[in-house]
């Protein structure tokens, strides 16, 4: 079996589409159809300028490493195994419903 990424659409009685002489909606060939339009919402564009600025935030946070780096050393850091479990878990449950 030879599989490749090459899909045949083409079935019996389907012919390819001649460039430059296609039929408008009058069936009149040589007629040119307008081209597709997309408008996009003000609520799109701000999701996707949000996008943009988190994109450009630092994946880690170089003070708040620091932070608990120093917390660390000096015996002060201190976390509740309860919590990091519920974070874990909650973690998990979403990562299963996505």
């Amino acid at each position: 079996m030879i599989i490749t990424d090459k899909v045949e659409i083409a079935g019996a009685g389907m012919q390819p589409p001649e460039k430059g002489r296609e039929k408008g909606p009058g069936g009149q060939a040589g007629e040119i159809l307008p081209q597709d339009q997309v408008s996009v919402s003000g609520q799109a564009k701000e999701i996707g300028r949000l996008q943009a600025d988190v994109s450009k935030l630092p994946d880690v946070r170089p003070d708040r490493v620091e932070d608990v780096k120093n917390a660390i050393n000096t015996g002060t850091y201190n976390i509740k195994g309860e919590s990091v479990a519920g974070k874990m878990l909650k973690e998990a449950v979403i990562d299963s419903i996505v």
